[in-house]
């Protein structure tokens, strides 16, 4: 029986060999890789009338696929959820600074409607719901559920629209940290690029068509192995979506456990159960009172492993 907490669904016809949540995400490009792996896993898919709970499922031509359609009513905001914890490494009138786990969705969204960042927010700070747009209250940049580390969220309307012009103008600087299967990359560079949706494969982002926004990325080396595993600390100029896994992977160092842009080796290597990209410093004046402020996160535990299944090391003069 299909999941009842989806209203509306499609129905097609395979018509070349594929893979189950492949084929979703070629007919519905609004479904992310991850938001289809919760949505089969939750049984709301079907195959040839019978549901299918398994991502990876193999397709001939001719089954017949039934999935649902992402939705989210525009007349029902996001409500407070009690449980969801937050780690708040900053908090005053204006702003908290978040250190996020990975694997937690930053705002509600197709296919991700509740248990979100912002759902434990609004339980938090109520006032919340008022500060930006509603879907996404105090929301002024994301980063994908995978990935771990630093977040900054606007608590007043004047610091939201502070915020907003300090990221558009490329006033706050985020340095991530990523663990790659990199054997020919430089040990230093900037990737500066045309960038947006591919297009053909719209769940995805490219750097290699022309688009009307740029995407710069300043990356360096920091350690590799002799199987050609790296650590790698990028600097963001801009913030476009997934802009560090396709910078990375686009030029030869795909980011391990990235299931939308590594080769499946990497995407499922033994060494991290998730994507391993972590949002581990952030710098900027406060947006009102103009004050230096400079925040930094520890790596996570399943990230420090990784680093030690590889052998990879921060040199004496670096911190995570």
């Amino acid at each position: 029986m299909l999941d009842n907490t989806f209203t509306l669904f499609q129905t097609y016809t395979v018509l070349e060999p594929t893979r189950l949540d492949l084929s979703i995400a070629a007919q519905c490009p609004l479904w992310t890789r991850a938001q289809l792996k919760r949505v089969i896993d939750a049984g709301a898919v079907q195959v040839n009338q019978k549901t299918c709970t398994k991502p990876a499922q193999k397709l001939s031509p001719g089954d017949r696929v039934t999935y649902p359609m992402p939705s989210l009513d525009p007349e029902a905001p996001p409500k407070p959820e009690d449980g969801i914890k937050l780690d708040i490494l900053y908090q005053d009138d204006d702003l908290f600074v978040i250190d996020k786990p990975s694997g937690l969705v930053v705002h509600p969204g197709a296919g991700n409607p509740h248990h979100t960042l912002v759902n434990a927010l609004l339980s938090l700070d109520p006032a919340i719901a008022r500060i930006g747009d509603p879907m996404r209250p105090g929301i002024v940049h994301r980063l994908d559920a995978p990935t771990s580390g630093l977040l900054l969220v606007a608590r007043s309307p004047r610091a939201y629209d502070a915020l907003t012009d300090m990221f558009a103008r490329h006033d706050i600087h985020r340095q991530y940290w990523a663990i790659c299967l990199a054997p020919k990359l430089q040990d230093h560079g900037t990737f500066d690029t045309p960038y947006g949706r591919h297009p053909t494969q719209r769940v995805k982002y490219s750097s290699r068509f022309d688009a009307p926004k740029r995407a710069i990325t300043h990356f360096t080396t920091v350690d590799r192995n002799a199987q050609g595993f790296a650590l790698v600390t990028c600097l963001l100029e801009t913030g476009r979506t997934h802009q560090v896994r396709v910078h990375l992977s686009e030029h030869g160092a795909p980011i391990l456990g990235d299931d939308l842009y590594a080769p499946a080796p990497i995407a499922r290597h033994k060494a991290i159960p998730r994507l391993a990209l972590h949002a581990q410093h952030l710098t900027f004046n406060h947006p009102i009172s103009n004050t230096p402020c400079s925040f930094s996160s520890p790596f996570p535990e399943d990230f420090s492993m990784a680093l030690q299944k590889l052998g990879l090391h921060l040199p004496p003069n670096l911190s995570p």
